[in-house]
Formats: C-alpha cells, sequence, structure tokens
C-alpha cells in the first residue's frame, strides 16, 4: 500500500491516549475495559505497518528494526535511569537494592522486576524488536498464509501456557512476544484484505463487537479475579482474551475509521514512541509530587477527574519536547538528522 493512511496515525493517537490515560489514578472498572484490547492493539497496528518485501535478508531486517527500536530503547532508557538516580535522591522513591541494578538490568530487559523498576512503557520496544523477528521468520519460512496463521496460534498458546505455568518475565520479553506475535500476524493480513472489510465499517458492526468486548471482556475478569495485563503476564482465559482483544481492536478501527483529521491525535500518533517513552516514567511521577494530596481523594469522579487531567497535561508537555528531539537530537531514535 501505497502513502501513509490518515486514519493510522490517529488511531496510533487515539491508542496512545489510552494508553496514557489506563497508567493513571483511573477507576479500575474504566482501566480493566482499556487493558483488555489497547496493548495487542498496538501490536496489530505495528503488524499492519510490517513489509517483509522490504527485507531481503534477515540481517537488513536486524539492522533495520536495531535502529527503530533497541537505539530508541536504550537512548530513553538512558535517561529515565538518570531521572530515578534523581528520585532517590531526594527520597521521592524507595530502592533497596543496588542503584546500578537497574542499569544492568536495561540490558537484560525483565520487564516488572528491580532490574528494570526505571523502564515502565519501554518494555514495548523490545518486545515488538522480538516479535517482528519472530514473524518475520513465520513469514519467510512459512508457504501459505494458512500455515503462518496456525503456527501464530501454537506460537501463542505457548506463550499462554508459560505464563499460566511460570509467570517470569524473559529477557527482551520473549515471553510476551509470543502472545503478541498473534495480533502483529493478525494486523499484517488486515492490511491484506482491508479493501474487502470496507462494507463492515458502520456502526451496526461497530456495537456488535463492542458488546463482545466488553461481555467477554468482563467474564474473562470475573472468572480470572483480575485484568488482563501483558506487562503482569495476565491473561486469564485464553479463549476469553483473545476475543475480547480481537472485538475491542475491530471495534476501535470501525470508529477510527469513522472519525475525521485530527491534528492533535494525527501528532501523537507519529510522536507515539517519544510519548510512550516519557509520560510514565517522568511527566506521571513530576505530577504525582505536586499533586499527592488530590491522589488521597479515591472517588469515582475524582479518579476521572485526575487521570483526564494527566492526560491533558502529558500531551502539552511532550508535544514540544517531540519536536525538540525530532529535529535536533533524531539520533536518539536511531535516525539521521536531516
Amino acid at each position: 500500500m501505497k502513502g501513509r493512511l490518515g486514519w493510522l496515525d490517529v488511531g496510533k493517537g487515539i491508542g496512545m491516549v489510552l494508553v496514557i490515560f489506563a497508567h493513571d489514578h483511573i477507576p479500575q472498572m474504566l482501566k480493566t475495559f482499556i487493558y483488555t484490547f489497547h496493548m495487542p492493539l498496538f501490536f496489530f497496528l505495528s503488524g499492519f505497518l510490517f513489509s517483509p518485501t522490504k527485507y531481503h535478508r534477515f540481517s537488513k531486517l536486524f539492522t533495520s528494526k536495531c535502529k527503530s527500536l533497541i537505539i530508541p530503547y536504550f537512548s530513553f532508557s538512558i535517561i529515565v535511569y538518570f531521572w530515578f538516580l534523581f528520585r532517590y535522591k531526594i527520597g521521592d522513591i524507595e530502592y533497596s537494592s543496588s542503584l546500578f541494578k537497574p542499569l544492568i538490568g536495561t540490558f537484560i530487559g525483565n520487564r516488572n522486576t528491580d532490574w528494570t523498576v526505571h523502564i515502565g512503557a519501554l518494555w514495548f520496544l523490545t518486545c515488538l524488536f522480538i516479535t517482528e523477528l519472530l514473524f518475520y521468520f513465520l513469514r519467510t519460512k512459512l508457504k501459505t498464509n494458512l500455515l503462518v496463521a496456525i503456527a501464530l496460534m501454537i506460537i501463542s498458546l505457548i506463550g499462554y501456557m508459560y505464563s499460566m505455568l511460570l509467570g517470569k518475565p524473559l529477557p527482551w520479553n520473549i515471553d510476551a512476544a509470543f502472545m503478541a506475535v498473534l495480533f502483529f500476524g493478525a494486523g499484517y493480513f488486515y492490511k491484506e484484505s482491508i479493501q474487502k472489510l470496507t462494507h463492515l465499517i458502520n456502526m451496526k458492526v461497530l456495537l456488535i463487537f463492542c458488546f463482545l468486548n466488553i461481555t467477554t471482556g468482563y467474564l474473562n475478569y470475573l472468572l480470572s479475579g483480575e485484568r488482563v495485563d501483558m506487562y503482569e503476564s495476565q491473561y486469564g482465559n485464553y479463549a476469553l482474551f483473545v476475543i475480547a482483544a480481537f472485538s475491542g481492536i475491530i471495534a476501535f478501527l470501525i470508529a477510527v475509521q469513522k472519525i475525521e483529521t485530527n491534528a492533535v491525535f494525527q501528532y501523537v500518533g507519529k510522536n507515539s514512541l517519544i510519548y510512550l517513552a516519557l509520560h510514565q516514567s517522568i511527566v506521571f511521577s513530576v505530577l504525582n509530587m505536586v499533586f499527592k494530596k488530590t491522589l488521597e481523594n479515591e472517588s469515582f469522579l475524582n479518579k476521572i477527574w485526575i487521570g483526564s487531567f494527566y492526560t491533558m497535561v502529558s500531551i502539552l508537555i511532550i508535544a514540544p519536547i517531540a519536536y525538540f528531539i525530532k529535529n535536533y537530537f533524531p539520533y536518539i531514535l536511531g535516525r539521521s538528522k536531516i
């Protein structure tokens, strides 16, 4: 597909706004709903953008993804590590292990541990890196789409069983990548058939998939007793997780393609990597220092207000930072200066 689809940047922008909103102190009900599909959505959109024909050799893919994903991962990890040291120095956080542990942990990449306490949402970058390498291998080695689809299901089941039996994050989030590759592959195949599915973009289908997402997501929450969370290796029931994720993704895609061009969402979408890296680890921590007393109010409306406020402030603060990085320090993003 030539050119960049306008709805894609808007979709990434809205998706990132949901990520920022869900990372704050919002009511559990809303957080549970958003988590049913928001991370699978980003793997899906990444798969939509993926084009294996650009890479004639595995080495070319590896080099390209190191530039676009791993360089930003290490660049932002070092930035947030020094911010972590600053917060520790002023007594804003408690940390009992060696202060060098997170620095070493940046290279190990085990999410949700003392090794990566500073990284926050950056785990997504290494997970996406492994996911893209894995899908490239499947796409180039298996001859038909059916075989690829079967392989994706088997690998995601392996990832699910690992999370259920062991649940210990693997280096560079390989375990999460085994689950993520299912959504990544679905996004890739969606790109091939998007023209055939245009007749499904209507309000009736949107409402059907919204209902399916809410019912399966809530049922999964009731049965497992916890919300799904790829970061925490929490999936609940495999079938309910997959159905809720895909129905949420489909409903989201239909809604986004009904939305007219929006400059704010497009800007956030085009700079989603920078927003991902900075909103939770830096902006939220600053806001938490300022609004500690406000956060003590656990009322539903207060949580909604705080979540919305944090989200809007994050969008505004990171906007000029994104412009500055892209124009003056693109090396952080693995790009050359024009």
